[in-house]
């Protein structure tokens, strides 16, 4: 049996002052586990506990108290970390080098053999697309360019698992799309990766995975096809609907509303309603005569699923300052 790339199991995290007496509890029995080879979006407001998880995870700090495994091994051991590719959301290079000497000091620090190593960073270059760039000094790339960089540098020795904070945070769009592409095609090769951000859009359309966090606490985890359909309401486009079916429809909870022709096409009539229901309604509709186009399960979007998991607008909220000033 595989195990998993990632497991938090009751995982709590207080940070302290002991010259003050303050205690804040940043992790609270966090719990979640991450499959080899899904992309998993964690993901919660300022101050939720992301920064202080991925801290613990790659190691770099302890736990209080829980049980924490890496590609089943314990965080910061050296098979983990050699498997391990890590992008922080604030990251500095030194700006007088140029890209391929920069990866090959890299791949150095890493303990990365010589043999085989100019063909490997030619071919990170060539895949985050900086090939061309490669003997341009850093202090002369764009954000999106560095943070290509970046991609190029936690992908060196070919990691598993690719831990990534923020890794659109402060792109453009032509910048995010450039990041986006690299990150489907890490999913095409089967990594396992674990991906912090604020951006929703970006998430859905990568994430195979979601896990929700607040305030240290665990609110929700789950498939992100389940998420996006757990509303339980069905779509129904049919060419019309009976008046005496449109008032049994809207008694029952649900929506009744035209839906426009395109090019010149016939438009027809959107039913939304209870996936308790939908047979029920879909059968009315044949035995009136109408044609239903169209029965689907109707899905949400990650910003409504996020909004309703966090309780509404209040909780997007900055958080308080931490006393301790510690990271999140």
């Amino acid at each position: 049996m595989t195990t998993p790339a990632i497991e938090f199991g009751e995982v709590t995290k207080v940070y302290r002052r002991r010259l003050l007496g303050q205690e804040v509890a940043a992790l609270t029995g966090v719990s979640f586990q991450v499959s080899r080879g899904e992309v998993c979006a964690f993901l919660g407001p300022n101050g939720a506990g992301k920064t202080t998880s991925i801290s613990i995870l790659m190691g770099f700090i302890y736990a209080d108290s829980g049980a924490i495994r890496v590609l089943d091994y314990e965080p910061g051991d050296i098979r983990a970390k050699a498997q391990i590719g890590f992008l922080p959301e604030n990251f500095a290079f030194y700006k007088y080098m140029r890209a391929e000497k920069l990866l090959r000091f890299h791949h150095a620090l890493a303990g990365g053999k010589k043999e085989g190593a100019a063909e490997a960073i030619s071919e990170l270059l060539r895949k985050v697309k900086l090939e061309a760039y490669e003997g341009l000094k850093i202090a002369k790339y764009s954000r999106g360019m560095v943070q290509r960089l970046g991609l190029a540098q936690a992908l060196l020795g070919d990691p598993q698992l690719l831990v990534l904070d923020e890794p659109t945070s402060g792109l453009d769009p032509a910048g995010r799309k450039e990041v986006r592409d690299i990150m489907f095609a890490l999913k095409a090769a089967g990594k396992t990766v674990f991906l912090s951000s604020h951006l929703l859009s970006e998430a859905e359309q990568i994430c195979d995975r979601v896990v929700f966090i607040d305030r240290g606490r665990l609110l929700q985890t789950g498939l992100m096809s389940e998420l996006l359909s757990a509303g339980g309401q069905v779509e129904i486009l049919a060419d019309r609907v009976p008046p005496e079916l449109e008032a049994l429809v809207r008694e029952a909870g649900g929506s009744v509303g035209l839906v426009p022709g395109e090019r010149g096409a016939a438009g027809g009539v959107r039913i939304v309603v209870a996936a308790a229901r939908k047979r029920e309604v879909a059968e009315k509709l044949w035995a009136a005569g109408c044609d239903v186009i169209r029965l689907a399960p109707l899905k949400s979007s990650l910003e409504d699923v996020y909004m309703k998991v966090m309780g509404g607008e209040a909780a997007a909220a900055e958080p308080p300052a931490s006393p301790l000033g510690m990271p999140s």
